[in-house]
């Protein structure tokens, strides 16, 4: 929560005007125009109106923050069926140990993981997720769980709400980053009583049918207010809000957990595995993109951007795929369109083979991105791992090769000809 971590989230709100240089070296997926002016984006009440001009500010205000053109579409048509993203932020005692991880920028425009607390770890994610959804005019709240007036709570003070459509964003986010400067780690872990009093204010409050993000970042097992001590009551108290939270609101929940301890780690996971619910559990980056690449779709760099959507959770289905199982051809075209596919692109295509040589070339052009797996910047794609996940062999692949450059390889390696 120091001054230099706060002056990492700058909030960049994009001019819808956009030309794409067709010459540049750079893919026209992650082009941005450099001299727009910002701007504010409205409201988006009428979702089925939706003002084509506010669109296309949300998808430059995401790649004004460095989201790839099929990414940032894809989010910006999800906004406006958004009402709300909750952020429920554990800062008990336990959040003070120092095993959780930031990311920073160098001179150089390139990230690197320092080491940092738990509740660091948590504070900058909720900057971020500030930013980010105040950039598409979500709505996005953020909450204590350990407020300073549990009983009485109050915006600004036990609360935070990030709403560009309220005034200014930026001081909004630079009042978040005040609020948890000021609520470090204490007391235990209530969250079924916290996610009660959440679900009773919001049935007051959000009465449209839209879609309600319901993310807990915690690193503990739940707990009573009074205790410290996990007991089997608290845990099936537990259960029963995250059971009332979604059949009371069209929700998606996201439990997004800031520890290793393997005993609150399978808890969370037994949840998701043992119950029907709408409902995620995501590691931090560097585990979340292990799980990824163990369930065969480490053939793409798991990124701190895809890190975030998944966190704030998404109406896209195929996110929720990528620690479940390795992804189908037809997943992995839709995947690299998110990546690569610039505005004016076909759709790429489903031939395994044709798939390839789309990403091939895409991947040459795009820059280097934060690899969460490694912990260092490296290329978008590694072509090996894609050509594992297509199923393609050596064999296929010098079939799929033009005649010519297919003679000019034979030839180049003196191998025999047929």
């Amino acid at each position: 929560g120091s001054e230099n971590t706060k002056s990492r989230f700058k909030i960049a709100f994009i001019m819808a005007s956009f030309a794409a240089d067709k010459n540049s070296r750079v893919s026209a997926a992650y082009a941005v125009e450099p001299d727009a002016e910002p701007v504010l984006l409205g409201s988006f009440k009428n979702v089925a109106a939706r003002d084509d001009s506010q669109h296309l500010a949300r998808v430059k205000a995401y790649q004004g923050l460095d989201a790839p053109y099929g990414l940032a579409e894809t989010i910006a048509k999800e906004d406006p069926n958004v009402a709300l993203r909750v952020f429920l932020l554990d800062n008990s005692g336990s959040t003070s140990n120092s095993d959780g991880h930031v990311l920073s920028k160098n001179s150089q425009g390139a990230l690197r993981a320092f080491p940092a607390t738990r509740w660091d770890e948590i504070s900058a994610m909720a900057l971020d997720q500030a930013e980010w959804n105040a950039c598409g005019g979500v709505r996005s709240e953020f909450l204590l769980l350990n407020p300073p007036c549990p009983h009485d709570p109050q915006d600004g003070r036990d609360f935070a709400v990030v709403d560009p459509r309220l005034g200014d964003a930026r001081a909004q986010v630079d009042a978040l980053a005040q609020i948890l400067r000021m609520n470090g780690p204490r007391g235990p872990t209530p969250l079924a009583l916290r996610l009660q009093q959440l679900r009773q204010r919001l049935q007051h409050e959000v009465n449209d049918g839209r879609r309600i993000m319901l993310t807990i970042v915690t690193d503990g097992l739940p707990t009573s207010p009074n205790s410290g001590q996990c007991s089997i009551a608290d845990k099936t108290d537990f259960v029963q809000e995250l059971r009332a939270f979604s059949s009371t609101f069209n929700s998606f929940i996201v439990i997004r957990l800031a520890t290793n301890d393997d005993s609150t780690v399978d808890y969370y996971n037994k949840i998701d595995e043992e119950i029907e619910l709408p409902l995620d559990i995501l590691d931090d980056l560097s585990g979340e993109a292990k799980e990824v690449h163990a369930c065969g779709n480490g053939w793409f760099a798991y990124t701190p951007m895809i890190h975030r959507i998944r966190e704030g959770g998404s109406l896209d289905k195929i996110f929720d795929l990528l620690d479940e199982r390795a992804l189908k051809v037809p997943e992995i075209a839709k995947f690299l369109e998110l990546l690569f596919r610039g505005p004016d692109d076909a759709p790429f295509p489903r031939d395994p083979n044709e798939l390839f040589r789309v990403a091939q070339q895409a991947a040459a052009n795009a820059p280097q991105v934060f690899n969460g797996r490694l912990g260092r910047m490296s290329e978008v794609i590694d072509l090996k791992l894609l050509q594992k996940a297509l199923g393609i062999s050596q064999l296929q692949r010098m079939k799929a090769l033009p005649a010519s450059m297919l003679r000019a390889l034979v030839c180049s390696k003196g191998l025999p000809r047929e």
